[in-house]
């Protein structure tokens, strides 16, 4: 029978060793993406169980039938292999911690070799014990002391640990709060479990205490399951999220992969929800498995893929894309009933091209002009990145006020006399220098920035009508204000421009706003309300654009639309025959039966105004009569009755008033 105190040490470590085995077959059902990290951490667990085990070794061939000599053998190696695996056992930690904090780019081969060597000598140093005694010696039948060598390697250990708690202190803000707490709750129950070992050594729970830290290491951080994608089995947009912010504090370099998969959503309603599933597990097991240890794998949204790529130069990253567009150039899912994905993949090096979470994931919405080209990298991304820049330039253009809003001159048709006017934007940036609506608008659309361009671009509309508008002195019919975008067509626009209406005073007949053909398809209840609402103040709404495409002309009357832009240009440069004449002087027809009014815009040229001049229309305006101006330059034309005469010679201005 067992004596008391050796029953309680087995106590212990057979707790342990259940851990540990218990443990070690829960992380074989566990997918794991982080194989380096999850390996050490198996390694961990498997020191503990082994150092677990070798006290029940040592008995086992104390208490067996064999001659003392086969004992001494086993008892003696069974001492070597607990010291020789727990020397280990805070090397090992060290680089679990390199993981957990994401620094592994930083240590080189050089590095991780000196971090080693420590480690090789207390191996070597066990290794000739046998001959010198060092570390362990024999005192008595099957009983053993400590030597030097073993608080050498305690003291070794404590090097080691001051490493570990030196990289999770300085990088401790790198880790989300799951990791900080289990790291935090593993070392504080391996030192209580060491502390209380060396405190009353019949109590062995030093290992317990690892081993229940372990778990918990398991269950907090390998286990993984909030930054798990549970239908692909890839890291999800959060872990993106964490990991990116880790990476750009860290100031590392690395390479971002975005896989587009573009027809996916088309398949998925002929193939249903679960074949389209397993096509999706299909894929990230596939994507997964190109780089275990180098490349994470992170399922975004609507068949976007990202993956993140440390340490690597571009020619592997290329690499890496070029097996993906092999493998999308065969077919996905089951070999009968297989379908073929169309990919894009775009390689962003970072921070060197992307400097922030919010550059990256334009990546996955932008608009990809080449249809054929599958991989782009490097100057292939110039566009995104002005694009960024120019985003970066709004912003900065709303803050710091150097947003301009400019007219354009409206001229009426017969009589060539200025009577309307269009507000534009122009950015002034300190940076990229002037931007022209063409660049920044659809930029400021898709970023967010279009609500509050709009409020800006009318109150300071307001402003002008208020204070530098004298109906009496200043023909000025209206001013029309374009709508920027289709996520302005909701109720809330009207009711806020009415208010602005109220608090600058405002007739309402100075007003009129113009909303792209296809912005009408967007919200059309919403439209419903704004027109009855411009209808009962007085305020106009214009069509602009105007093709037939997506607003019938019975929708003239419905939606109650004061008259149509009709952008010459475009539809000049759209059909180069004479089939565009036809087609713009039938338009113009139509509305002029519907009473309602005719601007021509887009008239830049002298060719196109020969082509417009004898058509039947109310207004017309373009560079040719009159560029962009400021409100000074507009009031001053409008004060003199400026009228515009064209020759084939260029253009002549006249003012109508009595001082010139």
């Amino acid at each position: 029978m067992l004596a008391r105190p050796l029953a309680d040490s087995f106590t212990y470590r057979i707790a342990a060793a259940i851990i540990c085995i218990t443990c070690i077959f829960y992380s074989n059902v566990i997918r794991k993406r982080n194989r380096i990290r999850f390996r050490l951490f198996r390694l961990l667990l498997i020191i503990t169980l082994i150092d677990s085990l070798t006290e029940f070794g040592h008995y086992a061939a104390v208490y067996s039938p064999f001659p003392d000599t086969i004992k001494w053998i086993l008892s003696y190696g069974m001492q070597l292999l607990y010291y020789s695996t727990h020397f280990g056992m805070i090397p090992v930690f060290v680089f679990y911690v390199i993981m957990i904090c994401g620094i592994r780019y930083k240590f080189n081969f050089v590095h991780r070799s000196f971090i080693k060597v420590p480690f090789y000598l207390l191996e070597v140093m066990l290794l000739t014990n046998p001959v010198t005694q060092f570390t362990f010696s024999i005192t008595g039948k099957f009983t053993y002391v400590r030597g030097p060598g073993i608080y050498i390697a305690y003291g070794v250990s404590a090097v080691y640990l001051g490493i570990g708690l030196y990289l999770l202190a300085r990088h401790w803000r790198t880790m989300n709060n799951m990791k900080k707490i289990a790291m935090v709750y593993f070392l504080s129950l391996a030192t209580l479990g060491t502390a209380i070992q060396m405190l009353i050594p019949q109590v062995k729970c030093e290992l317990l205490g690892e081993a229940i830290g372990l778990s918990g290491l398991l269950l907090m951080i390998e286990k993984d399951d909030d930054r798990t994608d549970v239908y692909t089995g890839s890291y999800n947009r959060s872990a993106l999220v964490q990991d990116l912010g880790s990476f750009f504090t860290l100031g590392r370099n690395f390479v971002t992969v975005c896989i587009r998969i573009g027809n996916l959503y088309n398949f998925s309603k002929l193939l249903g929800y679960k074949k389209t599933g397993q096509i999706m597990t299909q894929i990230s097991d596939f994507l997964m498995n190109l780089d275990e240890d180098e490349l994470n794998i992170y399922y975004v949204q609507g068949g976007i893929y990202y993956g993140l790529y440390e340490g690597v130069d571009a020619k592997k990253a290329r690499s890496i894309a070029q097996k993906i567009e092999e493998r999308f150039e065969e077919n996905w899912g089951d070999e009968n009933e297989g379908i073929k994905l169309d990919v894009k993949i775009l390689l962003a090096n970072c921070p060197e091209q992307f400097k922030t979470i919010n550059d990256i994931f334009l990546l996955a919405n932008v608009e990809l002009e080449d249809e054929k080209k599958k991989i782009y990298s490097g100057s292939d991304l110039d566009f995104l990145l002005r694009r960024i820049e120019v985003e970066k330039a709004i912003g900065r253009g709303i803050s710091e006020k150097t947003f301009a809003v400019c007219y354009r001159p409206i001229y009426c048709k017969k009589e060539n006399l200025i009577k309307l006017a269009e507000v534009s934007l122009k950015l002034n940036d300190a940076e990229l220098g002037e931007l022209l609506p063409e660049e920044f608008m659809h930029v400021a659309e898709t970023s967010g920035f279009i609500e509050e361009m709009q409020y800006m671009t009318i109150e300071a509309v307001c402003r002008f009508l208020s204070s530098g508008v004298d109906t009496s002195d200043m023909q000025l019919d209206y001013c029309m204000i374009p709508i920027m975008s289709a996520v302005m067509v909701k109720k809330e626009f009207a009711n806020r421009v009415e208010r602005y209406l109220e608090h600058y005073k405002i007739d309402p007949s100075l007003m009129a706003f113009v909303i792209h053909e296809s912005d009408v398809l967007y919200g059309k209840e919403a439209l419903y309300y704004i027109t009855e609402v411009f209808e009962r103040i007085g305020i106009k709404l214009f069509i602009s654009d105007y093709t037939e495409e997506y607003f019938g002309l019975e929708a003239f009357s419905a939606y109650q639309i004061s008259g149509a832009i009709l952008n010459v240009k475009n539809i000049f440069e759209a059909d180069k025959t004479d089939n565009s004449d036809i087609v713009l002087e039938n338009r113009i027809n139509m509305i002029n039966q519907l009473e309602k009014t005719v601007i021509l815009s887009g008239i830049d040229t002298m060719a196109y105004y020969d082509k417009i001049k004898d058509m039947d229309v109310d207004f017309i305006e373009g560079d040719l009569l009159s560029p962009t101006v400021t409100k000074n330059e507009l009031q001053n034309k409008f004060w003199h009755g400026e009228r515009v005469i064209v020759h084939n010679n260029g253009i002549e201005r006249i003012a109508e008033d009595d001082n010139l």
